[in-house]
């Protein structure tokens, strides 16, 4: 799962707030929404503050267990509300400070959960099975890149690096020497600017480009890494991404399940 370094966005910072509606004996104020929450239509008001309603009995609950209690907790509440603070330029209130952690405590309650989540190689496999679309990969290339402004100075590059020995530690070198990362990893045909692809499709690996490519960015040159032809994942190499993704479903299926319960059992007060 991924690490807790999310901002959370509180767009209107208000001296004096509006309860909305009260859950379980807390109240949801205005502070929370942004400034043109006025100006939407009701139906969009009401999904807004339902949405709301929802985070509230699951911070309301979580914010009363153990994971509040943790380092972890601690140090990304702090982490978030300096965040913020600085954002914004000003304190934040109550309402907005529990907003920040309930939405940490959520991310933690999470990660809790997809370490203890389960998944068989059967359900693995049918996934695998199932979902042949999900598994396939498109023709794709693997690149570095230098872009410049100008073609002359494109070809200058060029024509250094095609004496060097070692291409790809000099393609980096260069590449950082022009305060640049270098190195952009694999892209189907649809990630990169067309010209550019089915140029450097038709080379083979380990090959720079024999001219620089023109795109909206400017002149790249490029140099081919690797490639693939289209295909479809082996079970084994699908394996692990797939077991992933199922133990991330069965998480959302039973934080949804946790919330609706709670839903249901909430004391809500408009």
């Amino acid at each position: 799962m991924k690490k807790i370094i999310m901002l959370i966005v509180l767009s209107s910072l208000l001296l004096f707030s509006k309860t909305l509606v009260t859950v379980n004996g807390h109240k949801i104020t205005d502070s929370l929404l942004s400034k043109d929450f006025q100006q939407l239509d009701e139906t969009k008001k009401q999904m807004i503050v339902d949405q709301l309603i929802k985070e509230e009995v699951l911070y309301g609950n979580l914010l009363k267990s153990s994971l509040v209690n943790s380092q972890k907790f601690k140090k990304a509440f702090n982490q978030q509300k300096a965040l913020v603070e600085k954002k914004y330029g000003k304190k934040l209130n109550k309402e907005q400070l529990r907003s920040i952690k309930g939405a940490i405590a959520v991310a933690l309650y999470q990660q809790k959960e997809f370490q203890k989540a389960k998944v068989t190689n059967q359900e693995i496999k049918d996934f695998y099975n199932n979902n042949p679309k999900l598994v396939s990969y498109p023709n794709s290339i693997e690149i570095a890149d230098i872009i410049v402004k100008d073609k002359q100075t494109a070809d200058s590059i060029l024509k250094s690096l095609r004496k060097e020995k070692d291409l790809d530690k000099a393609f980096i070198e260069k590449a950082h020497e022009l305060k640049q990362n270098g190195y952009l990893g694999w892209f189907a045909r649809d990630a990169v600017p067309t010209n550019l692809f089915d140029k450097a499709y038709k080379y083979k690996k380990k090959r720079l480009l024999n001219a620089p490519v023109k795109t909206k960015h400017g002149y790249n040159v490029v140099y081919l890494i690797n490639k693939k032809t289209a295909g479809k994942l082996t079970y084994k190499e699908a394996k692990q991404k797939i077991e992933q993704l199922l133990k991330q479903q069965k998480v959302v299926q039973k934080l949804r399940a946790k919330m609706e319960k709670l839903y249901g059992e909430a004391e809500i007060v408009y």
